[in-house]
């Protein structure tokens, strides 16, 4: 049942426009909770990367192509040169939590991401100009620390605010 109203609260986030409120709905979670507000102020907020190593486990199961490829096995170190490449390469992105869902040993995030195309994608060169999009992560962690990763953004959308088109076409 637990597991039921969680994923219709994913499901109703998703469809709602982004707001400044964060919801959260993780009791009993309080530890999982208080690390995923840590990882957000230390590496989303203040991208801090020295301090990885406090959020994640010898062992990383990534599901995610920016830290090792889909169920990859990463260290903290792949981790840091990850939040490295997003200082670097999107040095003024805001994440803005909207949704916040715990159940057993996963914490599941709705943001809102701010940024601008500073980086080519799928071909195209930086624009500089201003995108806002959403994207959800899900953690699982292990006696205090993050032991697998999902994530997923919707890039598709950044390709509609700066009028590209998805595929390009040969010039």
């Amino acid at each position: 049942m637990r597991i039921q109203i969680a994923l219709f609260a994913l499901i109703s986030a998703l469809a709602a426009p982004a707001s400044a409120q964060v919801q959260i709905y993780c009791d009993g979670q309080a530890e999982n909770l208080n690390t995923y507000l840590q990882i957000h102020k230390v590496l989303f907020s203040d991208r801090d990367v020295s301090r990885v190593e406090e959020f994640y486990a010898d062992e990383i199961i990534s599901h995610n192509n920016d830290a090792g490829g889909p169920g990859s096995v990463v260290k903290p170190d792949d981790m840091r040169k990850m939040w490295e490449s997003s200082l670097k390469n999107n040095p003024e992105r805001v994440l803005e939590d909207e949704l916040i869902l715990c159940v057993d040993d996963f914490v599941v995030v709705r943001t809102v991401i701010k940024s601008s195309f500073n980086t080519p994608l799928a071909g195209y060169p930086p624009t500089g100009e201003p995108y806002e999009i959403t994207g959800i992560d899900i953690y699982r962690f292990d006696d205090g620390k993050v032991v697998e990763r999902w994530g997923n953004a919707d890039v598709a959308f950044i390709f509609r605010q700066l009028g590209f088109k998805m595929v390009k076409e040969d010039e």
